[in-house]
């Protein structure tokens, strides 16, 4: 008996809640060209949405596999485990359910680079944030992305010499499964994404890296994509990035009274000097966003301060609590 040839590539989208953006989403991935041996898997695990996703999901019936868990059972890292282990692909590519790609070859470009060298374990890929994004938003998504190298030109990040396996570099986590690809075969094995609440992809990049594999990032593999928060949404964002960040690669958090009260004042005149020069926003939106504006970057900076208070806060007790324990002993 013949055994089964057949190639797949695996998209995986997590959902909840996502509304129309879903569809948007799905969309674009279904429209996508392939490399002629590969077939197309697209899996979708939807955590207990109640806004009439999963019935936009099932709508698509037999073009996509929807799978349905209780939204206690999600995670970002443990969900993205789960997705790898059930996906057929040779390579699995992760979107979130806000981001769509911005053209028919978004998928090939995100793999291209898996084809230069055995070595790259993951991939993530370029974000361009929505036209009336947030300013804040708009502006940090826009920067981060625009300073990581041509859009022309895939980037490697080489932690560990590929000769001898010394320290050549320091290590660069940064790390974005809004939109990536990794090898299925590394995310079942050797380099799982670790079952974590938050910060699941810059561990993922940490622990490719530290297992001697490299990460690349492919720009053409382009999405559209910038979050849509008030402003207390957006504080309770940073404070959870900050505390994943802490928690899984043990990024610093350093936090002063004086940059929670002036710290905010820099990013707004960026926000400002962006929005007399982008040529995407209409003079409403305009003046809207420099109003706003201040309130964001406040709520940014208010994160990372009650982040870091929170983190010492546990560290200062534990330690207490050790003191405590050896003088019980004694």
């Amino acid at each position: 008996m013949l055994k089964n040839l057949t190639k797949y590539i695996t998209v995986f989208v997590p959902t909840y809640n996502g509304g129309r953006g879903v569809r948007e989403c799905i969309d674009a991935i279904l429209t996508q060209q392939l490399p002629g041996d590969y077939k197309l898997e697209v899996l979708v695990i939807d955590s207990g949405s109640h806004d009439g996703t999963v019935e936009i999901l099932r709508s698509y019936g037999d073009a996509i596999r929807l799978i349905e868990i209780p939204n206690k059972e999600f995670s970002h890292g443990g969900t993205r485990d789960k997705a790898a282990r059930l996906a057929r692909g040779e390579f699995v590519l992760f979107l979130s359910q806000d981001a769509t790609p911005l053209h028919d070859r978004w998928l090939i470009n995100m793999i291209e680079p898996f084809f230069l060298s055995p070595k790259i374990g993951c991939v993530y890929g370029r974000q361009r944030p929505r036209p009336n994004a947030t300013v804040t938003i708009k502006r940090e998504v826009a920067t981060v992305f625009g300073a990581l190298g041509s859009p022309e030109t895939i980037v490697i990040s080489r932690y560990l010499s590929l000769v001898d396996s010394a320290q050549e570099n320091e290590m660069n986590n940064f790390f974005s499964d809004v939109n990536s690809a990794a090898r299925r075969d590394l995310l079942t094995g050797d380099v799982p994404f670790r079952p974590i609440a938050y910060s699941e992809d810059q561990a993922l990049a940490q622990d490719m890296q530290e297992m001697g594999y490299l990460k690349a990032y492919s720009p053409k593999g382009e999405v559209w994509h910038s979050n849509e928060y008030t402003a207390k949404q957006y504080f309770h964002r940073k404070f959870d990035e900050y505390i994943g960040l802490y928690k899984s690669t043990g990024y610093e958090l350093v936090a002063s009274e004086r940059s929670l009260l002036f710290g905010w004042v820099r990013p707004t005149i960026q926000d400002w000097k962006f929005i007399r020069h982008d040529s995407e926003y209409s003079l409403r939106s305009k003046i809207v966003w420099a109003i706003e504006s201040p309130l964001y970057n406040v709520a940014a900076k208010a994160g990372l301060y009650v982040a870091a208070k929170h983190m010492n806060d546990r560290a200062r007790h534990k330690r207490l609590s050790l003191e405590e324990r050896g003088k019980e002993k004694d």
